[in-house]
């Protein structure tokens, strides 16, 4: 995502203008910023979160936004903040990244500066993550219709089909599917794909289907260097072959995705240890199970 920011092509996202009504400028991106300390320290944050060092990214571009407030630099201030959004969100703390985006945002419309479209779709996806899933879907709506951000645009498409899927309105999620199934070869738009129809597949009880949908968006997360999507595909191809009734092979597919949940630090990682321990202890796999118990248990405390 933070790469995938900075690479995308400038775009006008429609955003509040200021009182005199004028139209606002596009969008600015880190080539302009043009202080020489700003930039500086905007590499070093960049370099932290490339590095999986999400909190010493978000201390890093908390310090390039201050200095950014400090000599009121527009361009550094919607790039710092954006960034800092993100990181925020890839920390697991969506409700900082919303807060961040709203107010990075908020800032840019008041200058009479065009927000990028991944800093809304930043806030919606924070949104969704806190269920505001209305407000969610306002602003992954307007992100879907950035014509010149394909990719944003197919992102914001995919949580639009994530929000379909948890309310199981078929129609909303099939078209969503439909959708990103048009938008080409890159392996993280076919994975949203293969996600959204196993979703589909699950809500009609085509269990197995589902498992393999799953499993396949598993192997292209893992290509794209996506370990948390890697870790929920897991879970839910666990959770549909649980379903089919292949009990065994859920319990290591529940361990996998466990195992891979805990080096992210999610918290979700003991809950799916836990299943895996359970249900390979009622088929046999004393080995499994232990090694489940044993992952576990060597989670940080303050974990569930």
């Amino acid at each position: 995502m933070t790469r995938l920011c900075h690479s995308i092509p400038a775009a006008i996202l429609c955003v509040m203008v200021t009182a005199c009504g004028s139209t606002p400028e596009p969008p600015l991106g880190p080539e302009a910023v043009q202080d020489v300390e700003i930039s500086a320290s905007l590499e070093m944050a960049r370099f932290a979160f490339l590095s999986g060092r999400y909190d010493q990214a978000i201390r890093a571009y908390s310090g390039s936004l201050d200095r950014a407030y400090a000599r009121d630099d527009v361009a550094a201030i919607g790039v710092a903040g954006q960034e800092l959004a993100f990181s925020y969100l890839r920390a697991g703390k969506p409700k900082e990244a919303a807060q961040a985006a709203s107010r990075t945002r908020e800032e840019l419309a008041r200058r009479g500066r065009a927000a990028r479209p991944a800093l809304a779709l930043v806030e919606a996806t924070a949104r969704y993550r806190l269920k505001e899933t209305a407000v969610a879907e306002r602003l992954a709506r307007e992100v879907a219709g950035a014509p010149d951000d394909p990719m944003v645009a197919a992102r914001a498409t995919f949580l639009l089909g994530l929000i379909a899927a948890d309310r199981r309105d078929i129609a909303a999620l099939t078209a969503a599917s439909d959708k990103l199934s048009l938008t080409g070869e890159q392996p993280e738009m076919k994975a949203d794909s293969l996600h959204l129809t196993g979703r589909l597949h699950l809500i009609r009880k085509e269990h197995a289907q589902a498992a393999e949908a799953f499993m396949a968006e598993e192997s292209l997360r893992r290509v794209g260097g996506d370990e948390p999507g890697v870790a929920r595909a897991l879970a839910l191809a666990a959770d549909a072959t649980e379903r089919n009734g292949q009990k065994a092979k859920a319990a290591d597919l529940w361990f996998r995705s466990g195992r891979s949940a805990a080096q992210e630090g999610d918290t979700e990682a003991a809950s799916r240890l836990r299943r895996a321990e359970s249900l390979a202890r009622h088929t046999g796999q004393p080995t499994l199970a232990n090694e489940a118990r044993g992952q576990r248990l060597s989670l940080p405390k303050d974990r569930p």
